[in-house]
């Protein structure tokens, strides 16, 4: 698995090759990994906010109880998973459309393996510097399209120019499912686990 993950971050285009010709059951073992993949952002948050807080400015750190934090960070790797499922469920439900016949595990797999920049990107939230988070949240989720993109062909076996239409119709889903989530945040955050914040 971690060669894989290299792979994809090195030379995307033929660690495809290599994830499209495995057999049905080491997919299916691979799932496994991205259960704790998912983690490293929602504990750096945890770490970020609760140990080190952010700085505005030339202010003192602004940091959240623990308390606060725990739910926040489980409702982050909640949704950090449910990216990765309900994109999947949706590739796989796509595939008729464009003649990729496949098994909803191989679209959890498959949106896994393409959030794994996303994922590792989130360890610096254990030390949340604004401006260098943005760019390197901003980079990892450009880098993460670009896998969707370069991944369908080789993966749902189809043509690359369906595999163009595939990708962007899966790219769309993402939007759409990132504007959900954040309506989520701020109803949960307003009724449900909203930050207390230390002194």
């Amino acid at each position: 698995m971690i060669s894989h993950i290299f792979g994809l971050l090195y030379d995307p285009q033929s660690e495809w090759k290599k994830i499209a010709a495995l057999s049905d059951e080491t997919l299916k073992r691979m799932s496994i990994y991205f259960i704790f993949l998912g983690m490293i952002p929602a504990i750096g948050f945890y770490i970020g906010t609760t140990q080190f807080g952010w700085t505005i400015g030339d202010g003192e750190p602004i940091r959240i109880t623990k308390e606060s934090a725990i739910p926040l960070a489980v409702l982050f790797y909640i949704a950090l998973m449910g990216a990765v499922v309900f994109i999947g469920l949706m590739v796989h439900w796509m595939s008729k459309t464009y003649s990729a016949s496949l098994h909803a595990y191989k679209g959890f797999v498959f949106m896994g393996l393409c959030s794994t920049p996303v994922f590792l990107a989130g360890a610096l939230a254990a030390y949340p510097v604004w401006w260098l988070d943005i760019i390197v949240a901003t980079a990892a989720c450009g880098y993460a399209i670009r896998l969707i993109y370069l991944g369908i062909p080789d993966m749902m076996k189809v043509p690359e120019d369906l595999g163009f239409l595939y990708a962007s119709a899966v790219f769309a889903v993402a939007l759409v499912y990132v504007v959900v989530v954040l309506v989520a945040t701020v109803l949960l955050w307003e009724y449900v686990a909203a930050p207390v914040f230390t002194d």
